[in-house]
């Protein structure tokens, strides 16, 4: 018998209907029945969903993904390589990044770097593919979108690279004005995304019926209007301020209560997706800007870029000065004009869990833009492409599947292709950290 099966089988049994909960439908929701009333009606069923894959050909579908290896070295360094492909027909381009950083906070910032540098290739690696060429009418990109314009454009601490953040930006708009220019769909899809957008716009629904209802003063509904926003960016002082008026009112805002406790928790999106969902389709599209603290970050890329450069690349500005301070002040007044995002889920099959998908607002810059809100966006196209390119549980879009197997880098071939390869070239063993065979960086 396989070690410790019994007492797994004995640890499972004696919590099986609560482990079962947990795993298939998440975490308990006390506001189950509500989600559920206004969920419904912002489902889109696809049920003549043979239209949706007709005439598919036509799309020129252009899929980007990345692949990295890491490695400590026994130097206290981080070896990396990172591989990013697009695909299109029988096109292809191809980009590899190797190198060695050092940073004095462990893992976390190695982890960040790198995912910074990985998306900044897609990019690269999209932008290329496009000079070069390829004939596509979309382009597919693991990961969201907006997500990607949420990133903090400060300093790093990687010795080498402080302003990757900066370069990053810099790729990112210059994909986004090249799609736009050229009228081309770009797109983010991701699955099991851990965003909780659709989850927030529901609640401010809920929350807003419950608060019209309650019989408490104006001022104090407007005080506790105030606290649903404030429970995303400072809990701590949002919850604060709740109790002094829980204590003045009581059970009256006993509803209230669970809804803000609802806000503060860990449930994503994808979860009410799941749960609720009675048919193939997809969720009303929300357009997407900054949250409240990043609006208030952003504030200051518009209104004085070169103090913001200033502020927070002190290192680099030592270094290189003026010209970097009005490099890098460029860069930082183009963000607030990017634009906001388009984002929904569908969900191909009701056994499988929903696709994540963002899409550019092009006449909607992302800074004009504030709480998710529903937007009438025609999709068609999209819809098309995605419900397409659906191949299964095991394959929810086979272009970036395609990309995916032929760019996915597997440690076999850095041991027996890649060091190898440096070893002739260094004339020299390397020697890798002592965690290379338990623990992989980041």
């Amino acid at each position: 018998m396989p070690d410790f099966l019994d007492e797994f089988a004995s640890s499972i049994g004696n919590r099986k209907e609560e482990l079962k909960e947990k795993i298939l439908k998440g975490k308990p929701n006390p506001l189950q029945d509500t989600f559920r009333k206004h969920f419904l009606p912002l489902w889109n069923p696809l049920v003549h969903i043979d239209e949706y894959t007709s005439n598919v050909g036509k799309f020129g579908v252009t899929a980007v993904d990345s692949s990295v290896y890491t490695n400590l070295m026994s130097t206290g360094g981080v070896f990396y390589v990172i591989r990013s492909l697009a695909v299109c027909k029988d096109k292809e381009n191809k980009r590899l990044e190797t190198n060695v950083f050092f940073t004095k906070l462990g893992l976390l910032e190695a982890h960040y770097y790198i995912g910074t540098k990985m998306e900044m290739l897609e990019f690269q690696t999209a932008i290329d593919a496009l000079k070069k060429g390829f004939e596509c009418s979309a382009i597919l990109i693991d990961g969201s979108l907006y997500g990607r314009a949420m990133h903090v454009p400060v300093e790093t601490k990687i010795e080498e690279d402080r302003t990757v953040v900066l370069e990053y930006f810099k790729t990112y708009a210059e994909l986004l004005d090249l799609c736009r220019k050229k009228g081309i769909l770009v797109a983010g899809v991701s699955k099991e995304s851990r965003a909780t957008f659709y989850r927030d716009f529901l609640l401010k629904q809920i929350f807003v019926e419950e608060l019209e209802k309650t019989d408490i003063e104006a001022g104090d509904k407007q005080r506790l209007s105030f606290i649903f926003p404030e429970v995303l960016e400072n809990e701590k002082t949002a919850f604060s301020k709740f109790r002094k008026l829980k204590q003045k009112h009581g059970l009256k805002l006993e509803t209230i209560e669970l809804i803000l406790t609802e806000l503060a928790s860990s449930r994503p999106d994808y979860q009410l997706v799941m749960n609720f969902a009675e048919s193939v389709g997809y969720t009303q599209p929300l357009v997407l800007g900054p949250s409240t603290k990043a609006a208030e970050r952003m504030r200051p890329f518009s209104l004085n870029p070169k103090k913001y450069v200033t502020s927070n690349f002190p290192i680099t500005v030592r270094e290189k000065g003026k010209e970097f301070i009005d490099w890098g002040s460029e860069i930082i007044s183009s963000i607030p004009s990017f634009p906001s995002f388009i984002s929904f889920y569908l969900l191909m099959d009701l056994r499988d869990s929903p696709m994540r998908i963002d899409v550019p607002c092009w006449e909607q810059p992302l800074s004009k833009t504030g709480w998710p809100k529903p937007i009438d966006a025609d999709i068609q196209v999209l819809l098309k492409i995605m419900v397409s390119g659906y191949c299964g549980l095991d394959a929810y879009n086979l272009w970036l599947k395609n990309v995916d197997e032929r760019v996915r880098l597997k440690k076999r071939v850095v041991d027996t292709i890649y060091f190898p390869f440096m070893e002739r070239l260094f004339d020299a063993k390397i020697i890798r950290g002592r965690g290379y065979r338990r623990v992989r960086y980041p």
